[in-house]
């Protein structure tokens, strides 16, 4: 069953890193929530998505520059823009032992460098993953813990696989994905999380793609989709289709790894009847010849021009 991560608590429902977020993600019967890690001026961690506190607080300044007592002054604000004595700044402490409390798993994101002992320290012997976009932050904190950690990535590059695999972590965090990206992943025994999504339809598309779980604002939307069983992807569920059919294919979108490879000779961009811009393969019968698909099997890093080349040497 995929996992539902709450985003930032539950973003959706209560203040974000907040512990009344967490306790809106556990109503929702979230199995982890997602939560930001920064450092006051006195060392301790406390949840914080941005440098400065100015956004969600009352208050004024970088996090770094002020104190834990400091922090714990300032009233975090809510969704209705408001705030409250009883909403304040938490530090991780708090949130590990709350967590705990509600049987939540933790996925925390470590916003700067350095703080690799203090979260090490922090989560010893949790139910957690600590991500990053500071990929050497989570190579340094696999040398020196057993915390699972997951790298985040914004964009797509060439390889995320090898990113996480030099990163030594476990799983990747990515906002956005591919077919491809999961079948290589989990061929390397790597989870894959995306984020941040908010509607049952793109849910249900990323669970067919094989998503082990979903990051969210609203865990309580996804943990509907997320308890359904997932439908297999064909002509008669696929949003994509008629991009083509072929015998004993019924949806190259879902299940080539070169998809989108955005090569003008194989395919083109179209627009659906709302208006989304998507990549079809529609003229592409590339990777259904047998001694490409055969090649593609054992070079799974294969690239267009490379199996063009082989198709025009046949």
């Amino acid at each position: 069953m995929a996992l539902v991560i709450g985003h930032r608590g539950a973003l959706a429902l209560a203040a974000e890193n907040t512990l009344e977020g967490i306790r809106a993600a556990a109503l929702c019967k979230a199995d982890y929530v997602e939560l930001d890690v920064r450092l006051s001026r006195d060392g301790e961690l406390v949840l914080m998505h941005d440098e400065r506190v100015d956004r969600t607080t009352n208050g004024k300044g970088l996090v770094e520059d002020l104190s834990l007592e400091e922090h714990r002054a300032l009233l975090v604000r809510g969704l209705d823009g408001q705030f409250r004595e009883s909403r304040r700044i938490a530090t991780l402490k708090e949130a590990v032992f709350l967590a705990g409390e509600l049987g939540l798993g933790l996925v925390v994101e470590m916003k700067g460098e350095g703080l690799e002992g203090l979260v090490a320290e922090a989560l010893f012997g949790k139910k957690c993953i600590v991500t990053s976009f500071y990929h050497s932050s989570l190579r340094e904190l696999a040398d020196i813990s057993d915390l699972l950690t997951g790298i985040i990535i914004s964009s797509l590059p060439i390889n995320p696989v090898q990113l996480a695999i030099w990163a030594k972590a476990s799983a990747i965090f990515p906002k956005r994905v591919n077919a491809r990206l999961f079948k290589e992943a989990h061929q390397r025994g790597i989870a894959v999380y995306p984020w941040t999504v908010n509607s049952k339809e793109e849910a249900s598309w990323l669970l067919r793609l094989g998503a082990d779980g979903l990051v969210t604002d609203d865990p309580c939307l996804i943990r509907e989709v997320a308890d359904q069983p997932v439908q297999a992807t064909g002509k008669e569920n696929c949003q994509y289709y008629p991009c083509h059919h072929f015998p004993d294919q019924d949806c190259t979108h879902c299940f080539c790894p070169l998809y989108p490879c955005k090569d003008e000779e194989l395919g083109k961009y179209v627009r659906t009847k709302k208006g989304k811009r998507f990549w079809t393969c529609i003229n592409c019968r590339l990777v259904h010849r047998p001694q490409v698909a055969a090649y593609l099997s054992e070079h799974p890093q294969a690239i267009t021009s490379e199996l063009k080349a082989l198709q025009d040497n046949h």
